[in-house]
């Protein structure tokens, strides 16, 4: 049960910190990078599988009951990348949970949540602008502005998140062990 509470209260720790990542930008030619996607990845690779993606719930619930987490709406077209939040912290959460705990393996926990986002975040955007907006994107658009731009910066975020939680291994290693 006092292990139950702890996850629950990091889950909620961890939809706070998406909501801040939400506000730090990092400027960058044309797409500037957000820690929102740093920390949702983050939350599944600390957390596991089911709190990383309830943490990212949370922060969904909160900004659909009209706290000021993210912009838009669900007829945002960049609201796809959101739900591929939960299913990013999810597969980033099963891949840590699964394989041998350590670098490589957070690292590519968090590559394949990116890869989750991205696959269904694009679709939704492109769907939302075509039938929602009548803003009609060709596939050169989409690949260069929705997957080459940011995928540099995606990858850098995934390269952290191994590291950070490389570090938060060796400073916590009970909170870890679940995961040997």
């Amino acid at each position: 049960m006092r292990n139950n509470n702890k996850n629950l209260i990091l889950s909620a720790l961890f939809a706070a910190l998406i909501v801040v990542g939400t506000y730090i930008k990092i400027p960058t030619p044309l797409v500037p990078l957000t820690l929102q996607t740093f920390f949702a990845v983050l939350s599944g690779l600390v957390l596991g599988k089911k709190f990383g993606a309830v943490s990212v719930c949370v922060y969904i619930a909160a900004g659909l009951a009209g706290l000021p987490v993210f912009t838009g709406s669900i007829f945002s077209p960049t609201f796809g990348y959101i739900i591929g939040f939960v299913f990013g912290s999810y597969v980033a959460g099963y891949i840590a949970e699964k394989f041998k705990p350590c670098y490589l393996t957070w690292t590519f926990g968090a590559l394949a949540a990116m890869v989750v986002i991205y696959v269904i975040g694009i679709p939704y955007y492109y769907f939302l602008s075509k039938w929602y907006l009548g803003n009609e994107l060709g596939a050169k658009t989409l690949l260069l502005y929705f997957v080459l731009m940011p995928m540099p910066g995606d990858i850098v975020k995934s390269l952290a998140a191994g590291l950070v939680v490389q570090r938060l291994a060796k400073f916590f290693p009970n909170d870890f062990s679940w995961r040997r």
